[in-house]
């Protein structure tokens, strides 16, 4: 079956670069942007745009687009793919963790034991992972994120970079954690939280 990525932008680029450092072959990536069709990422070329796609699926595919709400509606645009999940070689995950379809796990990241990670999960750059933690569909944990053990994290919340939450602490789904937070207690579903220690500072619309 043909593999291909969604997306040619700077995320694309290291999502690729994960796909080749555990030795898969890329057929194409497809982008919307113009600009960007024939280019090359790392090798990969731009082949056509996402409704391109539909005509040469159904296949395996990664998402490669940093945008969590990009990639649900893509996930639920493309029902009959078959999504790839990737570890990065470099990357140290124990073998009782749980990973969902089309997650990808970075290079220098740790996922320690009993640890469940939904479907298309960025755990990104040098993020840590400690045992038991709960990781929903469509999160993104940003370079140098630290969770420590029993977290939540529910579904499509985005962990900014360099953020650490405390244990078992739930972040709300949708909620958007800035970048250098300190999460010590549990943050409500949609809103934007920022600084040490993290406290809710603006409520994010429910309408996605």
């Amino acid at each position: 079956m043909k593999l291909y990525v969604f997306g040619a932008g700077g995320h694309a680029k290291v999502v690729v670069s994960t796909l080749l450092a555990a030795g898969l072959s890329i057929d194409g990536l497809f982008d919307d942007d113009p600009q960007k069709q024939g280019f090359c990422v790392l090798g990969a070329k731009v082949i056509g745009t996402i409704e391109d796609a539909k005509k040469r699926g159904p296949a395996q595919g990664v998402l490669a687009i940093g945008n969590n709400q990009a990639r649900r509606l893509l996930a639920q645009e493309f029902p009959e793919w078959e999504w790839l999940s990737v570890v990065h070689p470099k990357a140290y995950v124990h073998p009782s963790v749980a990973l969902g379809p089309g997650t990808v796990v970075f290079a220098g990241t740790v996922v320690q034991p009993d640890t469940h990670i939904g479907a298309h999960v960025i755990i990104n750059t040098g993020a840590t992972v400690d045992h038991d933690c709960q990781i929903g569909d469509f999160v993104h944990l940003a370079p140098g994120v630290h969770l420590a053990g029993q977290v939540m994290i529910e579904e499509g919340a985005f962990i900014g970079i360099g953020s650490a939450v405390i244990p078992k602490v739930k972040v709300g789904a949708w909620t958007i954690v800035g970048a250098g937070a300190a999460v010590v207690e549990n943050l409500p579903p949609y809103v934007t939280a920022v600084g040490v220690p993290a406290k809710p500072k603006k409520v994010i619309s429910e309408e996605r």
